[in-house]
């Protein structure tokens, strides 16, 4: 039997975008035609909640559609945003820098990116840490200039929310917008039944099987780079990412940020994946090429069989294909 139910499998790999929630916007039509400096600041009060996985999403909309994007690392932890992209490609906050160095920094290292991404350590919004102010004092100065800034308190099925959120709203809500991104880490979508109470817009950020997640942080890079280069043998691997960050950016609250351009590159990877898939990509491994090839074909077998009226012999057509299908797929998946 394969391990998990065929439409929870197909999820990440479906040609159609998932029917996703409404929410109000955050930026309107001008996001589009305005060149307004946008600042996102994503934030978790646990590590491993996808704070990382948000900002790596945030920059491949900005970077696909045209925007010159600084990305800044303000985790002193290992799950930073230099760690999965490189070094190189960030520009690194020490928790020590003081308030003072503010007008000086934006001026050195912001003043012409268009989109800056501000990944935080996790918890660090409640700590009393130099960074901290660092941080505020910069925000304001942009936010004074003329830039959006949006606060992205990403939950996840794993990590407490009780008064994260709250948190988070009552200390930067005079600053800009806050965005609770919730991240389906474990595919159960059990968030907490207090988010659903809370007034801030909301977004999907999905579920990226963990084999599909290994090809992402295989290549420490910026995702929007590893989406318009993908590796010879995880074509079908990076088609997969592009349909997570297009249903991502189709959502109400941050499809006007997206805009039309990275829309369109996102819609023509993702378009070269294929379509439903019968078992769960689970390690690298699993992720190539030819073993999504079979998990697919596997997948279409099975389809075959479950056809409405069939005669027997389309029915026993349909069965000899599918135990040569599944059987070629489980020996791959073993190899």
């Amino acid at each position: 039997m394969n391990d998990q139910t065929p439409a929870a499998a197909s999820d990440a790999l479906s040609n159609n975008p998932a029917r996703l929630p409404s929410a109000a916007t955050l930026f309107g039509s001008d996001a589009r035609r305005t060149p307004q400096q946008t600042i996102f600041v994503t934030m978790t009060p646990k590590g491993g909640a996808g704070k990382t996985e948000t900002a790596d999403a945030l920059e491949a909309l900005a970077s696909l559609g045209g925007r010159e994007c600084l990305l800044v690392d303000v985790d002193d932890g290992n799950r930073g945003l230099g760690r999965r992209v490189g070094s190189e490609e960030v520009v690194k906050i020490p928790w020590t820098t003081s308030a003072t160095d503010a007008a000086a920094w934006i001026e050195r290292d912001a003043a012409t990116a268009q989109c800056l991404i501000f990944d935080l350590g996790a918890g660090i919004d409640s700590a009393e840490l130099p960074v901290m102010a660092f941080l505020c004092s910069t925000w304001r100065i942009l936010r004074d200039r003329g830039a959006r800034i949006v606060f992205c308190a990403v939950v996840s099925t794993n990590a407490p929310t009780s008064t994260f959120v709250q948190r988070i709203d009552r200390n930067f809500g005079m600053l800009g917008d806050v965005l609770i991104v919730c991240n389906n880490q474990d595919g159960s979508k059990a968030f907490p039944e207090e988010l659903a109470a809370r007034h801030e817009p909301q977004i999907d950020l999905g579920q990226l099987p963990a084999g599909i997640q290994a090809v992402r942080l295989s290549r420490r890079e910026r995702l929007s780079a590893v989406l318009q280069n993908p590796q010879p043998e995880y074509q079908f691997a990076s088609a997969m990412m592009a349909r997570r960050i297009l249903n991502f950016a189709v959502q109400a609250p941050i499809s006007d940020f997206a805009g039309p351009e990275a829309l369109r590159t996102l819609e023509e990877a993702a378009s070269r994946g294929p379509g439903r898939i019968f078992s769960v990509i689970r390690t690298r491994a699993h992720a190539r090429d030819a073993v999504i090839t079979q998990n697919a074909r596997a997948a279409a077998a099975e389809d075959a069989l479950l056809l409405p009226q069939l005669d027997d012999a389309q029915i026993l057509a349909a069965a000899k294909d599918f135990r040569r299908e599944v059987p070629a797929l489980r020996r791959l998946l073993r190899s």
